[in-house]
């Protein structure tokens, strides 16, 4: 399975939440992929300081660049999409073109509205 982290699932893992750290575990067995999405990474080093830096030095975990790609699906979103999920959503968008299966990870998922995804919530 391969999952996208957003900036709350980032600082989840910076905090050393048990899913969080679980998912982890998993991607350095080679059982599963994580995927933090650059701007991701950059929220919630903003938001949460460490986080991001955090995220960025992990060996098992792939950072994603914002590509035109996703600049392309984002454009097609409400004004009132905030930035901090643009690019998870636009990597969920992208792998669906590709006929490949991105989970989207948020404690916040309502942020999310506007998108077309809907991200898992580990807490919900």
């Amino acid at each position: 399975m391969t999952v996208v982290l957003d900036h709350t699932a980032l600082t989840g893992l910076f905090r050393g939440e048990e899913f969080f750290t679980s998912l982890y575990v998993e991607a350095s067995h080679r059982r599963g992929q994580i995927i933090a999405p650059a701007l991701s990474v950059l929220t919630a080093e903003r938001e949460t300081p460490g986080a991001g830096a955090h995220a960025a030095s992990r060996p098992f975990m792939t950072i994603a660049p914002f590509e035109t790609a996703n600049l392309r699906d984002a454009l097609t979103w409400p004004s009132t999409v905030p930035w901090a999920v643009v690019h998870p959503a636009a990597l969920h968008w992208q792998a669906l073109s590709q006929g490949e299966t991105l989970h989207v990870i948020s404690t916040t998922p309502h942020l999310y509205a506007g998108t077309g995804v809907t991200p898992l919530n580990p807490y919900a």
